[in-house]
């Protein structure tokens, strides 16, 4: 049987553990981060995702980009070597197994089980290793597990490292993905803590963009923060729906604001208040009329798609 059939997504196994489940007697001895199967046409990833200690020949690109997985191959392997064409060619199905540090106070850690992989592409000139890579088939924007959330947030930023792929740059939202991603219901599209968008990978890839705050409050608490898309869900394709420039981290009192276009957001940042709240009201539900919004260049198409909704509704009520 397939691991897919005997394994659980986001649940932690030790290489033990696994040759039991999987009746692989030898898996557990491996120290390689590749074991193919005997009894399966299955291979088997094992990827820790930060290698301190180890020399740079071992610093690995490997980690998340959405439901993308960047895998660079043993040191000894380029794209003609008999594994590799054996995964390019969808010859054996891949099974990735990952976790962040291999040990935590010298304790040996186990791998946390992400699913199957699928080959996408290689990245042209990298040999010894080769640069591979996949879309995860099971990813799953919704998960409420926070070590799987752990590992698809993950980048080597974390450990002062920058990514030399550039296949970064060509990523866009798989077509599985938008297939996965079902438009979420009201409450739900609010990001509420309670539903399970609001504990999905999205709302975590808002929460670290704001460093966990909101941008105009300063509200860190981070269980009612709302993770709130700039332009309207409704009016967004499945690229937009999941773009992490379309989305702000806010206060639920800045956010319901925010949502009814009674406040917006200028190019440079600045509060754009409706004629129809007071100083005074603006003040009372903690907003600092001077504060700015820090935004990127990714961010403004999005902006001034809600900043016209904004306009418009000004120009409504002074007619």
């Amino acid at each position: 049987m397939s691991p897919y059939e005997l394994l659980d997504i986001g649940i932690k196994y030790s290489k033990k553990d696994l040759s039991e489940v999987l009746n692989q007697p030898n898996l557990e001895k491996v120290r390689e981060g590749i074991y193919s199967c005997t009894n399966s046409d299955s291979m088997l990833f094992f990827v820790d995702l930060e290698k301190s200690g180890k020399a740079d020949r071992f610093h690995f690109d490997d980690f998340y980009d959405g439901d993308y997985f960047h895998w660079d191959s043993q040191t000894t392997q380029h794209i003609d070597s008999p594994r590799i064409q054996k995964i390019v060619k969808g010859d054996v199905i891949p099974h990735l197994f990952v976790r962040v540090n291999p040990k935590i106070k010298s304790i040996t850690q186990p791998f946390i089980y992400c699913g199957r992989l699928m080959y996408d592409k290689f990245e042209k000139n990298t040999s010894k290793p080769v640069h591979l890579r996949f879309i995860s088939s099971d990813y799953d924007d919704m998960s409420e597990n926070q070590d799987l959330l752990e590992i698809y947030s993950w980048k080597p930023e974390k450990i002062g490292k920058t990514s030399k792929t550039t296949l970064l740059s060509e990523t866009k939202v798989s077509e599985k993905r938008k297939a996965r991603y079902k438009e979420p219901n009201e409450t739900e599209r609010r990001g509420l803590v309670t539903t399970r968008v609001g504990q999905g990978y999205y709302r975590q890839e808002i929460i670290e963009r704001w460093n966990g705050k909101c941008p105009i409050t300063g509200c860190s608490i981070i269980p009612i923060l709302i993770a709130s898309h700039i332009k309207r869900w409704s009016d967004s394709n499945h690229q937009e729906k999941l773009d992490v420039n379309n989305g702000i981290l806010l206060s639920p009192n800045v956010d319901s604001l925010f949502d009814k276009h009674l406040i917006s957001f200028a190019s440079d940042g600045s509060i754009l208040v409706s004629d129809s709240i007071s100083k005074l009201e603006i003040e009372q539900l903690g907003i600092i009329p001077s504060k700015k919004l820090p935004i990127t260049e990714e961010m403004k198409p999005y902006l001034d798609s809600h900043r016209g909704i904004f306009e418009n509704k000004i120009k409504a009520a002074n007619l």
